[in-house]
């Protein structure tokens, strides 16, 4: 944990998020920092302790999670990468859940796991090279804000810097449920045309 927390922000929020229902495997972390950006804000670990941006926030249904049709359950959502894709963590352990396909893969049983995970495979979990590309170049990404292709990346979408731009979390995460409640029951290859509610 010392090696993540050392290469992190300091903490999105002062005070301790003691007792305000942070899950059990994630207590240790969030109790050394509660909440924080790494790898030049390509991760983000959400605070804990009510209001915008914050765990409960994000979690509660009225936010994203009511645009989609069906969601696995029993995930609470910590984190998120450069593209607003989220890990999350449940009674088993940590996984990542893709937003495009509501798709979840395991990760690790345990938090030491999770963290092993981000800082040996920090590019690819986190999409670290693609920030600081994007940030070279349009400056530091708004808070409250991930990078997003024009078209969805589960229909060909670029993760090439150039071709992103920083959006809402918000409108983002229920956009792509948008798209997925739309091809959710397709057949591989189907040709889509997507509805913007």
């Amino acid at each position: 944990m010392d090696r993540l927390l050392g290469i992190s922000s300091a903490a999105l929020r002062g005070e301790s998020a003691e007792g305000v229902g942070v899950p059990s495997l994630l207590q240790p972390l969030i109790a050394a920092r509660n909440g924080f950006f790494a790898f030049e804000s390509a991760l983000l670990v959400r605070p804990w302790g009510g209001g915008r941006g914050t765990a409960e926030w994000w979690n509660s249904g009225e936010v994203w999670r009511d645009s989609y049709d069906e969601l696995p359950t029993g995930l609470t959502f910590f984190a998120e990468d450069i593209f607003g894709f989220q890990f999350a963590v449940d009674e088993g352990g940590f996984c990542s859940f893709d937003p495009e396909t509501a798709e979840s893969e395991r990760i690790s049983d345990s938090l030491d796991g999770w963290i092993d995970y981000m800082l040996s495979e920090y590019d690819e979990a986190t999409g670290y090279s693609i920030a600081h590309e994007w940030q070279s170049v349009n400056g530091p990404i708004p808070a409250g804000s991930r990078l997003a292709p024009a078209v969805p990346f589960v229909l060909g979408g670029s993760y090439d810097a150039d071709a992103l731009a920083a959006k809402s979390d918000v409108e983002l995460a229920r956009f792509r449920a948008t798209i997925f409640n739309q091809i959710r029951n397709l057949p591989d290859g189907a040709q889509v045309r997507i509805t913007i509610e």
